[in-house]
């Protein structure tokens, strides 16, 4: 065997795709430092398997994959091909293959995959392929940069794994510790068994008491149940006579009641005819006292009218003249008070235009004593300190004038200077600025296309993200399912497991069922023949209670010869409902409560079953009736006097008579086994199906999410195509911008132009200078005459200030007058409106009262006359009350005589109803104890009254019966809890302590083996490992001698321990003494390696030995005796060596170049040396 050929792709620096052949014997791979020659190395290394990133120098494993340099963008996968020439079948498992191919690809995302001759595979398959091939990662086929100084540097233990691997061991080493895994997951299950059995050995000992305690209690308990039947028997019987004669004596005051009623028809139609003609009486009452009230009324009023016409009559005529007086004076008054407001208003308009006018004279005399506050002394000053600072500001102008229009002289100068110069490279300046221009345009381009990239690039991460959480969250809603269905799996499995073995049932009917082919006739047990909706379960169950194990049978012969086999076998008892004997149980009342709220059904009703079975089902559920709250059962329980049983949805029992049972507890949940398989298997169907939506979905989301990842990776690639164009126009821009810098600098374009501009600006900043210096000497002459004028008029001006200060004065003073005046004014001006607006109201009512007023004594008639119609009216109402309170009075005594014969008649029905109701509450209580005993018979027993009286013994004294009842239930009280199913549990715990006390017998044999085996493996590995030692210590004397021409070397193990033990190596080159490894040169120590590893394959010989510059640090002389040691080798060895030798170079038959003809990427050139030098 030996390396065929390698393909790399996209590994380090391995851009391109590049195949490397190998022959036999010796290939030197050369090349300049950095070239990446051992990059080949590493991908061989990479290929078969290594998964340190660190050994591949690399801080993660994605960066073996290229990375991309300025002019090549980077690769998003590495892949290497190693071909290996298998035709001597030296690979295990091969041998049908005469090549074997190894392949592995590394994506950036993480992503990776191993490949054996094109078919997928593990990692481990690749290591087990080439264990014990001399080929393992321990091994010094491969030696890469550094790995000489490791052997060297390592613990001797380290080392150690060289020669197992030149040994052949590490099979019976991997063997050995999959043995070990063994042996300690069977320790472990031992250890668990032991605990196991320990515990149920703990459970053995109180449940044989239990079961002991059991048995006794089936003894006491099938004692108690035939005396309990004779004595329910009994009190049913005795119940009963006591429930007919209360029926008796009920009749008897019902008959008496009704006797009573007829009497009472009679006395109440009387008292009915006596109450409507009171009821007469007193309407007519009411509407005559209606009617006087009225009249009363209209008396007043009428007699009030009257007497108000007399007096207004009179007080008219006296006061008409005292009127006119007064209107007289009002006249007179109001005249004065017109005249003094119009004098008034006239004197305020005069203050007010006099006040305005001072204000305005105020306001103009201010000013002019505001102009006038100035001295003339103090005017003369100012204007002379004025004149000289314009003095100075002319002879500044002047001389910055000067200044200017020589420098704008030189300026001109230069700038014709310069103009030639710039006029011969404006037009390369253009040109360059226009293609500046275009670069630039185009790189906005780009970059907005980049931009465009990088929002799509987002987007598509963000649509990505998105995808994969809707992709997790298909794929969590999948695993609910799934879950969802493994749970309805294992239970159906377990309730398949519990119907089979019939352990949900009690010993008895589980007896039965288990032998019911050869007790013959047996139907089923009654919970296992009922389908209902499981809403129902908890109602149905409650409503069966311990009849749901009742066993149904053909007949009756069938239910006899199951109740010899459970006496015969003394497995317990049970309950048979024999089709031919048992009798149905219908309800009555269905009419009266199925309108009512809250009622679901009769229990009956709500199951399904064979229609052969109706007696049998009727018989436990057909009186049962089916209520949805406790609220509501009341209500209903209540309408039928307490005399049916009731079940609600949540397991409230209400029994015949009252009583009512219910609470929380812990129920069978595997009573009903066949209707929850039943719903299970619908549910697994509707699971399964839900299950495989999610699938599709969750695929659906995987091919989305894909998709998105290639438009992601797409917009990637076009994105880096982008960013090359940008960088190439960048560098463009930035010649550009150089060319442009250095033809501005020649031109001097910017100068020139900024020559320019000062010329300009100092043009325009003579000319303000000049226009500034006009207006200086304007104001110089204005200056001056101001001067004149102060000097000539100094006197007149002090007259004037004194006079407007004087005026001022007046001014204010006579304003003050006014405003004061004219306050007063306003005040009589308001007070003068108020007395006038108060004279002429007055004045007009008494206009109004003095129109003649005209008195109708025919009105006057009219109320006389009707006043006289309202008496004689009055008058007849009070005639008719008094008539109407004597026919009232003669009512109201008849009914008094009736009310007493009320009376009489009300305690003689409330005795009697009190009577009725004493004997209804002892029927409905007699009742009540009858269906509870009833209820204790079928629920303890499982059979009807009449079949108990039937089958049941007649007592003598029922009392002492009942005696004797309790003293039984004492004894079985005093027994405490009972376990029924210990009996059943101590067989079945015996049972299994005993097959896994096996269990741990075999265990231990197990374990005894494979320790029998691990020994037999270290042996081998001993001999096998002890072998390869001597023979590679011989061989590597040998060696090392040869190597060093000369000296002494040797192999010593650690301990006696040829399993752990670690190996030193012992030299001592010639002319020297024996020292520390550490010691020696990096020359001798690469030498001693080689020496090592030739050592090695004289003792194994391997399919090839790949070196990495090993011989580095060896001088000319030993390199060439490097050389031709590896020539000594025939071509059952193949050597590839990493070298920058001559050397070593010289002893190979072939020869690859590595080179980096582009920055960062390597290429390959091959020479076959044999062939180019002959």
């Amino acid at each position: 065997m030996y390396l065929k050929k390698m393909e790399i792709v996209g590994f380090k620096s391995f851009a391109d795709k590049t195949k490397v052949e190998f022959d036999k014997g010796i290939t030197a791979v050369v090349g300049p430092n950095g070239s990446g020659k051992s990059n080949i190395v590493e991908a061989l290394r990479w290929v078969l398997g290594e998964q340190s990133a660190k050994a591949l120098r690399g801080g993660k494993m994605p960066d073996v994959i290229f990375a991309g340099t300025e002019k090549r963008r980077a690769l998003n996968y590495a892949e290497v091909i190693a071909h290996f020439d298998n035709s001597d079948h030296y690979l295990q498992g091969q041998d049908e293959n005469e090549e074997v191919v190894i392949t592995r690809r590394l994506y950036r995302n993480g992503d990776s995959e191993f490949l054996m001759n094109g078919r997928k595979c593990r990692l481990r398959d690749i290591h087990d392929l080439f264990t014990d091939t001399g080929l393992g990662r321990d091994s010094l086929s491969i030696i890469s940069q550094g790995r000489i100084e490791s052997v060297f540097n390592s613990k001797p233990e380290e080392r150690r794994a060289i020669f197992e691997e030149a040994a052949g061991v590490l099979k019976y080493k991997n063997r050995r510790n999959e043995t070990e895994s063994k042996l300690n997951s069977t320790q472990d299950n031992l250890d668990r068994l032991e605990d196991i059995i320990f515990e149920l050995n703990s459970q053995l000992v109180p449940l044989q008491s239990q079961r002991d305690t059991a048995l006794r209690f089936q003894e006491l308990e099938a004692e108690r149940s035939d005396l309990s039947l004779s004595v329910l028997v009994g009190q049913l019987e005795s119940k009963k006579d006591k429930y007919d004669q209360t029926e008796l004596d009920l009749a008897r005051v019902a008959q008496e009641l009704a006797s009573l009623s007829t009497r009472k028809k009679v006395y109440d139609e009387q008292v009915s005819q006596l109450r409507t003609e009171r009821l007469k009486v007193e309407a007519e009452q009411e509407k005559l006292q209606a009617d006087q009230l009225n009249f009363s009324n209209l008396k007043s009023d009428l007699t009030r009218k009257i007497e108000l016409f007399d007096v207004q009559k009179d007080s008219s005529e006296k006061s008409a003249a005292e009127r006119e007086e007064r209107l007289e004076n009002l006249k007179s008054r109001l005249e004065i008070t017109q005249q003094n407001l119009a004098e008034v208003q006239k004197k305020s308009e005069l203050l007010l235009t006099e006040k305005n006018d001072l204000d305005k004279l105020l306001t103009e005399l201010s000013a002019d004593l505001a102009t006038l506050s100035e001295s003339p002394e103090v005017v003369m000053e100012r204007l002379r300190d004025e004149f000289v600072q314009l003095v100075e500001e002319e002879a500044q102008i002047s001389n910055e004038i000067v200044r200017n229009k020589a420098e704008i002289t030189d300026l001109s100068r230069r700038q014709s200077e310069q103009d030639e110069s710039v006029r011969e490279n404006l037009t390369k300046f253009e040109k360059i600025s226009q293609d500046l221009s275009e670069a630039q345009e185009n790189l906005n381009t780009v970059k907005k296309e980049i931009e465009t990239l990088l929002a799509k690039f987002e987007e598509g991460n963000q649509a990505e993200k998105k995808q994969a959480e809707l992709e997790r969250l298909a794929q969590n809603k999948m695993y609910d399912y799934l879950q969802e269905l493994n749970q309805h799996k294992a239970r159906l499995t377990s309730l398949q497991n519990i119907r089979e073995s019939h352990s949900n049932l009690f010993a008895g009917v589980r007896a039965v069922m288990q032998n019911a082919s050869q007790i013959g006739g047996v139907i089923g047990v009654v919970s296992d023949l009922l389908t209902f909706d499981p809403k129902y379960t908890t109602a149905i169950d409650i409503a069966l209670g311990g009849g749901s194990q009742n066993v149904v049978t053909e007949d009756e012969n069938a239910a006899k010869r199951a109740i010899a086999f459970l006496c015969e076998k003394r497995l317990g008892r049970a309950t048979f409902l024999p089709l031919t004997t048992i009798k149905g149980r219908d309800f009555n009342g269905l009419n009266r409560i199925q309108n009512m709220t809250g009622f679901v059904d009769l229990a009956i009703n709500l199951v399904s079953f064979e229609s052969r079975l109706h007696k049998a089902m009727s018989s436990l559920l057909g009186t049962t009736v089916i209520v949805d709250s406790g609220e509501n059962a009341t209500a209903i329980a209540r309408a039928m006097n307490y005399n049916v049983r009731i079940v609600t949805l949540d397991g409230t029992q209400i029994n015949p008579g009252g009583s009512y049972a219910g609470g929380a507890g812990k129920r069978n949940s595997t009573t009903f086994t066949s209707v929850e398989i039943s719903n299970l298997e619908k549910q697994i169907k509707l699971s399964e199906e839900q299950l495989k939506i999610s699938e599709k979905e969750v695929q659906k989301a995987q091919s989305a999410r894909q998709e998105l990842l290639k438009e992601i990776e797409l917009l990637k690639t076009q994105g880096e195509e982008k960013r090359f164009v940008e960088q190439s126009l960048n560098l463009k821009i930035e010649q550009l911008t150089e060319q442009k810098v250095a033809l501005e600098q020649l031109t001097n374009l910017s100068a020139n132009q900024e020559a320019t501009g000062n010329l300009l600006e100092l043009t325009k900043e003579n000319e303000h200078k000049v226009e500034v210096l006009a207006k200086i000497t304007e104001r110089k002459a204005e200056i001056e005459k101001q001067l004149e004028e102060v000097k000539t008029n100094s006197q007149a001006h002090k007259a004037l200030q004194s006079e407007k200060t004087s005026a001022l004065n007046q001014a204010q003073l006579r304003q003050s007058e006014v405003v004061s005046e004219l306050k007063f004014t306003k005040a009589d001006e308001k007070r003068l409106l108020t007395d006038l607006s108060a004279l002429t109201e007055e004045k007009n009512q008494l206009t109004a009262l003095l129109n003649p007023v005209q008195f109708d004594e025919t009105e006057r008639n009219n109320f006389s006359k009707q006043l006289t119609e309202v008496e004689e009216r009055l008058s007849q109402i009070n005639v008719r009350m008094v008539s109407l309170k004597f026919e009232r009075e003669d009512l109201a005594a008849q009914m008094e005589d009736l009310e007493q014969h009320n009376q009489d008649f009300i305690q003689q029905t409330q005795e009697l109803n009190t009577k009725k109701t004493r004997y209804e509450m002892q029927l409905e209580q007699i009742e009540g104890q009858l269906m509870t005993l009833q209820e204790t018979l079928n629920s303890k027993h499982q059979i009807s009254f009449e079949e108990a009286q039937a089958t049941a013994k007649i007592l003598d004294d029922l009392a002492e019966a009942e005696q004797k009842l309790k003293n039984l239930e004492r004894q079985i009280k005093a027994l405490g809890p009972i376990n029924l199913d210990a009996i059943a549990q101590f067989d079945e715990v015996n049972e299994r302590f005993t097959f896994l006390s096996s269990q741990k017998d075999d265990l231990l044999e197990a374990k005894n083996l494979l320790l029998s085996t691990i020994d037999d493996m270290n042996d081998e590995v001993k001999i096998r490992f002890k072998t390869s030692f001597d023979a590679i210590r011989e061989s590597f004397k040998t060696t090392f001698a040869q190597m060093f021409v000369g000296g002494l070397a040797d192999l010593e193990l650690t301990s006696d321990n040829l399993l752990e033990a670690g190996v030193e190596i012992k030299v001592q080159p010639p002319g020297k003494k024996l020292s520390s490894l550490n010691l020696m040169s990096g020359g001798e120590k690469a030498l001693t390696a080689l020496a090592l590893i030739f050592a090695i394959l004289r003792v194994r010989t391997v399919p090839f030995v790949v070196l990495d510059e090993v011989e580095a640090a060896l001088d000319e002389a030993n390199v060439k005796r490097f050389g031709d040691y590896m020539n000594h080798f025939d071509n059952s060895n193949q050597f590839i060596v990493v070298t920058h030798r001559r050397g070593t170079m010289a002893a190979a038959g072939s020869m690859y170049g590595v080179t980096m003809a582009d920055a960062g990427v390597s290429k390959m050139i091959s020479v076959k040396l044999d062939s180019a030098i002959n």
